[in-house]
């Protein structure tokens, strides 16, 4: 059991964590200052400074546990019992949408810090959000990967398809917390129905056989 010394600490790690998530998705990472996040959080400057060493090393592990958890919880909604399973993954594409955007909505300025104020910080920040797009791409191209393997799709790049899939996502996520213009069902339910769409430019004889006249599942709007 962690000690009492050991969760104030952690305590107080959060209030950091939480303040600068506010601040760096308001201002950006150029504008903000350590003295934006002291206010924010409450604390003693000082206090930062015994957890990170500096603001770059703030941005960098917020950015590192913000991406690391969502793709976690993606993960463990793209396992089926039976690997290459078509079927049951268009079944989860609508609960993995729905969890990314609980996620959207539980963490606006996460996402506001991930998609305004990531790029351009320098290169070594601008890397390590890139590293995040591209596993989170490849995790989506090992579904059509496998597809294709199996000979359900045919003529189809999985990486192309798994970098268009997370730059709808990252978009209409931004757009949905800026703008307002559609609800989260459709946002939803427009995403389901863009990436069956893609899905079946490219499916063979075999896929539509294995898959039959199967609906995709939509959000109705007494649905969350």
């Amino acid at each position: 059991m962690a000690n009492p010394v050991q969760e104030r600490k952690a305590e107080t790690r959060e209030m950091i964590f939480q303040a600068a998530r506010r601040v760096f998705s308001e201002k950006g990472y150029h504008k903000a200052q350590i003295a934006d996040i002291v206010k924010a959080a409450g604390i003693s400057t000082g206090s930062i400074y015994a957890h990170f060493k500096d603001k770059r090393d703030l941005y960098e592990q917020i950015i590192r546990e913000n991406l690391d958890s969502l793709r976690v919880r993606l993960q463990e909604l793209s396992q089926t019992q039976t690997p290459g399973d078509v079927r049951q993954r268009i079944l989860q594409w609508q609960p993995a949408y729905v969890a990314f955007f609980d996620y959207v909505e539980a963490n606006p300025e996460q996402i506001l810090l991930i998609v305004r104020g990531g790029f351009g910080v320098d290169e070594e920040h601008d890397t390590i959000i890139w590293e995040f797009f591209n596993a989170f791409a490849s995790d989506i191209a090992e579904d059509f990967r496998k597809w294709q393997e199996l000979g359900y799709i045919q003529d189809v790049n999985p990486e192309l398809m798994g970098h268009t899939v997370i730059g709808m996502c990252l978009h209409v996520a931004l757009s949905y917390l800026m703008d307002r213009l559609f609800t989260r069902n459709e946002a939803i339910n427009n995403l389901i129905a863009l990436t069956h769409a893609m899905v079946s430019i490219y499916v063979t004889d075999k896929g539509r056989a294995e898959i039959g006249d199967m609906e995709v599942p939509m959000l109705t709007d007494d649905e969350d």
